[in-house]
């Protein structure tokens, strides 16, 4: 954690330093500044998880200084050290959220317990924080929700993946074995393989996906290490478990193809592969985009209501942009398959869902050459007639409205899309695409601007209420998560807001 401490006595200053330094505070990083303007330069390089500042200095006093650092979001954690005993400046200090309120001459075991409570305190949060944005990076990996609409960028997923590579695994259960639970895989002795280990489940996709931090490319035999750790060896010989591996340099705004990418590696192991585990290779790296476009394409001809005869006619323009030369070419026919059965997988379905057990396993099979004569425009056709009589496309009206209902009742509430899919029956990423076709926006996108628009009346009905309380009265726990979502949708900070919206 880092610290800045700000006096404008030299002496003091160094001393207080030395006195942490000595002490083992959880503060690892700690800088020193001489007043309050020098405070400000150094914040532009240096963001600390804590400031200690004297109240008394010249040009920038400390409470000037902390109004200054709150309104440009440098800090929000302050303790404040004086010398003088005034009531008046502890309660100003109150009005800004500033956590203690320390006299000079410093009592060393004093400051020591307010250092070690504090940096409890930021451990906790920073937990909470990252127990946060996993959950948004599981809406963005598994249902494909943009960064856009998210209150974090690319970039700030550093925290999560510190190290230069990323491996995503994807483990589905298929023969009626019941799917492991993310506690089942707690055990999981890999501390010499991945330096960070993160592991979602949905229920929907049928799915464990571990994503995994490493200093170096795992090997297959740390691979197989791992997975030979979670299933145990008599499970891991059973046909009923699929495991699909990708790799890659850290590139976190494309963590989700590298998720497209496992996933069909995974369904590859399913179908076409006698192996345990099957590794993504490089030659089917434009797959995520041939995927994209397959999608597009299936989504059109539901919207447009196409004949089968044009659709059966329309693939003929898709094909070429896959790896192969003829239609009847085998790893054509894979890679086709593959993309085919990772649409169906987003949209909760399966190949056997929509041929029956029997007719899937022969069109997916590369042991099997009876249908190998069925074009791929048929199975496509196919595909799209069955989305179109089933009961998996609702009006999009009535969808909408039941959602809405649902947010406006239950706002307050942890709500996420897995918990509104399970509440309407219909799968995250159906609820996904019609937001964006009905409402011109994702559901999160959608579910923060309500929150929002809450929050913003609360605080004008009720200027004196705490932001951390008007935080957890619209449905965000922990009251950074608010801050930063608010400055993302809003373009300013709720206390920003608060001054430029008095309530009359």
């Amino acid at each position: 954690m880092k610290l800045m401490v700000v006096d404008d006595e030299p002496i003091i200053l160094n001393g207080i330093i030395r006195m942490i330094e000595k002490a083992h505070t959880p503060f690892i990083e700690i800088i020193g500044a001489a007043d309050g303007i020098d405070a400000m330069h150094k914040l532009a390089t240096f963001q600390p998880d804590l400031i200690l500042t004297d109240i008394h200095m010249p040009e920038m006093d400390g409470l000037t200084l902390i109004k200054e650092i709150q309104s440009l979001n440098l800090c929000s954690r302050f303790v404040i050290l004086t010398g003088y005993d005034d009531f008046a400046y502890a309660r100003q200090a109150l009005r800004y959220q500033v956590i203690d309120y320390l006299l000079k001459p410093i009592n060393k075991e004093e400051l020591i317990n307010v250092l070690d409570r504090i940096g409890s305190s930021i451990q906790d949060e920073q937990k909470q924080i990252s127990e946060y944005d996993l959950l948004l990076l599981k809406e963005h990996i598994l249902f494909d929700t943009q960064f856009d609409d998210l209150p974090f960028k690319p970039e700030q997923l550093q925290s999560l993946f510190p190290h230069p590579y990323t491996t995503i695994i994807v483990i589905q259960t298929i023969n009626h074995i019941p799917l492991l639970t993310t506690e089942s895989l707690s055990g999981m002795g890999t501390a010499h393989i991945f330096q960070k280990l993160y592991t979602f489940q949905s229920r929907f996709l049928q799915q464990i996906i571990i994503i995994t931090n490493s200093v170096h490319v795992p090997t297959n035999e740390d691979l197989q290490l791992a997975c030979g750790e979670l299933f145990g060896t008599e499970r891991k010989q059973g046909s009923g478990i699929c495991i699909g591996v990708s790799i890659r340099k850290n590139d976190n705004e494309r963590i989700r193809d590298l998720y497209i990418e496992a996933m069909a590696a995974m369904l590859f192991n399913r179908y076409f592969s006698s192996s345990t585990i099957t590794i993504y290779k490089p030659e089917s790296e434009y797959i995520h985009q041939n995927f994209d476009k397959l999608v597009q394409y299936i989504e059109r001809s539901i919207d447009e209501q196409l004949s089968i005869e044009q659709i059966e006619k329309d693939v003929q323009s898709i094909l070429p942009h896959f790896p192969g030369n003829t239609v009847s070419t085998n790893k054509l026919r894979k890679q086709i398959l593959i993309c085919i059965s990772v649409y169906l997988q987003s949209v909760g379905l399966t190949p056997e869902a929509i041929w029956g057990e029997h007719a899937a396993s022969m069109l997916f099979s590369s042991n099997n050459t009876s249908h190998a004569d069925i074009h791929i425009s048929e199975i496509i056709a196919q595909l799209i007639q069955y989305i179109r009589t089933s009961n998996h496309h609702q009006p999009n009206i009535h969808t909408i409205d039941k959602i809405v209902a649902f947010v406006e009742q239950n706002y307050k509430m942890d709500l996420s899309l897995d918990a509104v899919a399970d509440h309407v029956q219909m799968h995250p990423n159906y609820i996904s695409m019609l937001f964006r076709k009905e409402m011109g926006l994702t559901f999160l996108h959608y579910l923060h601007t309500f929150r929002l628009t809450k929050a913003k009346q609360i605080m004008q009905d009720n200027p004196e209420l705490p932001i951390n309380t008007i935080a957890e009265q619209v449905g965000y726990e922990n009251p950074r998560h608010f801050f930063k979502v608010f400055k993302k949708f809003e373009n300013i900070t709720p206390g920003q807001f608060r001054l430029e919206n008095p309530s009359f």
